[in-house]
């Protein structure tokens, strides 16, 4: 059927739908399928148009962001949209590109360095997307800025933040979680000494012997977490201790004491070389602390100070002469020997070997004495079944 035939026949049935359809319904049904196509090309380029206008407006947003949460939102939707909503949008992101990178580093300046590791580590992925989305607009100069500024987010950025940080910490125990996230990242590197070295070596600048903070913090270090710090700090805390020739300070010395790790301050006292030191520690601790294990750390200790041993031991041993085990703990101890001297050393071991005899005389006259009041209950026992009268049965 002709256009001027169908005319005339809506003209004729005074353009009835269903007339015309009667008549002619195949060329009805194109004219409706075109008309649908019409309106279907008309909404999705509206739709595609506000899209683009929302995207555009996106961009203009995400440099007004208040906040690095907000802010990451609408990178992660600009990502979302850029490779769909065409060249119009590239070219107003490279328009803004330099602003909304500012804003970036604003919005990061006041968040410690835990969170900027992790926010650096999710801009520069995020911008490494956008270039990728930006290359379907054969936009040369926006997809080598996003592709530079997303290595140099770590490699300049982030790497300046963490070498600003450990060389501006006082390192305390509040900053092992900052630390650990360092670790955590430069492992992730291809030479994580690029960043752990420098920053061990700023750390070994502080007095491992005499800053306690920076001790409660290697104590709050986790080898899983920590790893190479960890290494480094731990090693040289048990050099301190170990060498003796290394003072550890009198706040260290009470903070280890008070919180029951005794051991490592009898050993340390027991080993230090450092005669002048112990003498110090000596007039501060020796017979003031009513602990006889650390008295005894340095009587262990062969360096010659002023320090009267022997008296102190003499006193110890007669007001307490009549403890046995406490004796003999004092006779094996290190260093006693060389104090009391050989004489009254045999005198000591002979006192023991007394101690033990009169300890057996007194168990065997215990025994005895248990064994005799034994006996004499048996026998009472016995006396009053013997005064019972003897009950003699009747006979029938």
């Amino acid at each position: 059927m002709s256009v001027t035939e169908f005319l005339s026949i809506a003209k004729e049935s005074k353009y009835n739908l269903i007339e015309i359809y009667k008549q002619a319904p195949n060329e009805v049904l194109i004219i409706l399928g075109i008309l649908v196509l019409i309106v279907l090309v008309v909404y999705f380029l509206i739709r595609r148009t506000v899209k683009i206008s929302s995207a555009v407006k996106l961009v203009d947003k995400i440099q007004d962001s208040q906040s690095y949460d907000e802010y990451n939102q609408k990178i992660t939707t600009l990502v979302e949209e850029l490779p769909k909503r065409g060249l119009k949008v590239a070219d107003v992101l490279n328009a803004s590109k330099d602003h909304i990178l500012l804003r970036t580093s604003k919005l990061l300046a006041n968040m410690n360095i835990e969170q900027k590791v992790e926010k650096y580590l999710e801009i520069s992925d995020k911008y490494s997307q956008l270039a990728l989305g930006c290359k379907k607009y054969n936009n040369e100069e926006l997809t080598q800025f996003y592709e530079t500024k997303s290595k140099e987010l770590l490699d300049v950025n982030l790497s300046e933040e963490i070498t600003y940080y450990y060389q501006n910490t006082y390192f305390t125990a509040e900053e092992v979680n900052n630390v650990n996230a360092i670790v955590k990242y430069a492992n992730s590197l291809k030479n994580p000494d690029s960043i752990l070295k420098p920053m061990c070596e700023t750390i070994n600048k502080f007095s491992y012997g005499y800053n306690i903070d920076l001790f409660k913090f290697i104590e709050k270090l986790d080898e899983k977490e920590s790893k190479q710090v960890f290494i480094n700090c731990t090693e040289k805390i048990e050099q301190l201790f170990a060498s003796g020739k290394s003072e550890v300070s009198i706040n260290i010395l009470d903070y280890l004491h008070d919180k029951g790790e005794k051991e490592k301050v009898y050993t340390y006292i027991s080993n230090l070389g450092l005669v002048p030191y112990l003498q110090q520690l000596h007039d501060l601790y020796f017979d003031k602390k009513e602990d006889i294990n650390l008295d005894l750390a340095f009587i262990a200790n062969p360096a010659k100070i002023n320090a009267n041993y022997k008296k102190y031991l003499d006193e110890t041993l007669t007001n307490n002469w009549k403890d046995e085990k406490y004796i003999d703990f004092i006779s094996k101890s290190p260093g006693v020997l060389d104090v009391l001297g050989h004489m009254e050393y045999r005198t000591l071991i002979e006192r023991m070997d007394n101690m033990n005899i009169i300890n057996e005389n007194r168990k065997m006259v215990e025994e005895a004495l248990a064994i005799a009041k034994r006996a004499e209950s048996l026998a009472i026992e016995a006396k009053s079944l013997n005064k019972r009268p003897i009950i003699v049965p009747a006979s029938n």
